[in-house]
């Protein structure tokens, strides 16, 4: 396993992996997914302001407390386990920050009996080959074990990611680190990332049935707003909002204003 920021309480087999997740509340069941290099955590201050849900936040696979399992590298394979996770606890609104949004968006499209409404924090539904370089060149990175390297790269990219100045820049890169204290569940979700060049997650939009909310930073950089508008080309009926003053991070960058727009959409769509 890997490492973790804070011990989720429960621990669910889910096809070749256990999965680590924290379950909060009570009311209609919301479903929370992170993004690469990352785990549950980044949840906790949305979480706690949605006293009408039922919260799931889970590691997934390679990352925080959750096993790597037979890890193929695939975005298939990251919304297969976000489905059988919902086969056990039933159907729920999904929530997914940038890879966690592209996961959750591959189940909708599957099994919209599962994923009843979605929001895609900070998602991009394509990978242009600029992206795919340096994904690769990420991926090279942290292949290599260089712990301070990789720790330079996550530092690089968290800085990058964010438009706040007052986020605790140390703080967040040693959660990540922790995140990923095995490198090769960054890997395996990166590949994931990368494999979306061959299996379109963009082609698969159209499958989805559930409503749908976007939302991205003003500032974000890896997924901007050009990212929304192509998704929204294949869900036409899509809300989409974006946060001033926000960078790639939003869920670090300003959690309020994240919050100020999801709450009471899941109040509405729950």
């Amino acid at each position: 396993m890997s490492g973790s920021t804070g011990e989720p309480s429960s621990r669910m087999s889910v096809g070749d992996v256990e999965l680590a997740y924290e379950r909060r509340g009570a009311g209609p069941l919301v479903v929370l997914v992170h993004g690469l290099a990352q785990d549950h955590s980044i949840w906790s201050n949305i979480v706690a302001e949605l006293p009408n849900s039922t919260t799931l936040a889970y590691d997934i696979r390679g990352h925080g407390e959750s096993s790597l399992g037979n890890a193929d590298g695939t975005l298939t394979q990251l919304a297969d386990d976000l489905i059988a996770l919902l086969e056990q606890v039933g159907p729920a609104i999904c929530v997914g920050f940038s890879l966690g949004g592209t996961i959750v968006l591959h189940a909708a499209a599957s099994r919209p009996d599962l994923v009843t409404a979605v929001v895609a924090v900070a998602t991009s539904s394509i990978v242009g080959r600029a992206a795919e370089a340096g994904l690769l060149e990420r991926i090279d990175t942290v292949a290599s074990g260089n712990q301070d390297k990789i720790r330079e790269l996550i530092l690089q990219d968290s800085r990058g990611q964010l438009a706040n100045p007052d986020v605790d820049l140390d703080a967040l890169v040693e959660r990540r680190m922790l995140a990923i204290a095995d490198p090769a569940g960054y890997l395996n979700g990166a590949r994931a990332v990368v494999s979306m060049r061959v299996d379109s997650l963009q082609d698969r939009l159209a499958s989805i049935s559930s409503p749908v909310l976007i939302v991205n930073g003003e500032h974000d950089l890896w997924c901007p707003r050009r990212a929304a508008e192509i998704m929204m080309e294949q869900l036409p009926a899509a809300k989409f909002v974006e946060l001033e003053g926000v960078g790639h991070l939003i869920t670090d960058d300003n959690p309020q204003a994240l919050l100020s727009v999801i709450r009471p959409w899941i109040e509405k769509v729950g």
